[in-house]
This record gives C-alpha cells, sequence and structure tokens, in this order.
C-alpha cells in the first residue's frame, strides 16, 4: 500500500466520525439536546463573570480591543523559544501540522511564522488559508 493511499483513507475516515455531544447540568445529569447544552453554558458563563443575565458580546469584543494594548506581540525570539519548547511525538492540532515540521522547519520557517503571526496581528484578521 503506498503511505498516500494510507493517510488518505485515515483522513477520510476521520471526517466521518461524529462524536456525541454530551454534557452535565449542574446536577451532574447528562443531557444531550442542543438547546439545554446551550442553556448549561450560558448559565456557566454567567456563573463565571458573577452576573445573573447574559452579557452583549460587543461589550466583551470592546474589552478585548481595549486591552489588547496590554498585551504586546510577542518577538520573534519569543516565538522562536516557543517553538523549541513544542514536544516531539505529538498529534498534530486542527490544522494538521505536526510540531515536528514546526520546531526542525529551520529559520526560513520560524521568520515566516513570525511574518504570518504579524500579519495577523496587524490586520485582526485571519487569512482565507
Amino acid at each position: 500500500m503506498k503511505p498516500k493511499n494510507f493517510f488518505e483513507g485515515i483522513r477520510n475516515f476521520k471526517q466521518q466520525v461524529t462524536l456525541p455531544i454530551l454534557r452535565k447540568d449542574a446536577k451532574d445529569n447528562v443531557i444531550s439536546q442542543t438547546d439545554l447544552i446551550l442553556a448549561r453554558w450560558k448559565d456557566y458563563c454567567c456563573k463565571i463573570r458573577n452576573t445573573s443575565e447574559a452579557v452583549d458580546i460587543k461589550n466583551i469584543i470592546k474589552e478585548c480591543t481595549n486591552n489588547q494594548s496590554q498585551n504586546p506581540l510577542a518577538s520573534y525570539n519569543e516565538i522562536c523559544s516557543i517553538i523549541n519548547q513544542l514536544k516531539l511525538n505529538k498529534a498534530a492540532g486542527s490544522d494538521n501540522i505536526p510540531p515536528e515540521l514546526l520546531k526542525h522547519g529551520g529559520r526560513t520557517l520560524k521568520q515566516k511564522l513570525y511574518k504570518l503571526i504579524l500579519m495577523i496581528w496587524n490586520n485582526e484578521q485571519l487569512p482565507q488559508q
């Protein structure tokens, strides 16, 4: 079997698998209905924020953008340090990029990645691809 066909088969299998959405309510009872799960998440978030009502998402976005000036962008050396600390032989994330690729990609890959991070930071928008 060719490796390409093997990995395509795995990718197709992963896309076909759907997991049931189950959560526990406040009394540790399992719930599976979407509206009850959403209500549970709302209650949970309100509890964390110490409020009894839902908060407008626009206010949260404004808070985050106001706090953005307090969190400066990481430097190139900090990004390189984070990449170098990645653990090997771990599963790839949702982007399907294994940590080995980032860690052993060399200086050029790290520079391109840093430029991408700068672009996302400055434009405040993720690229299409």
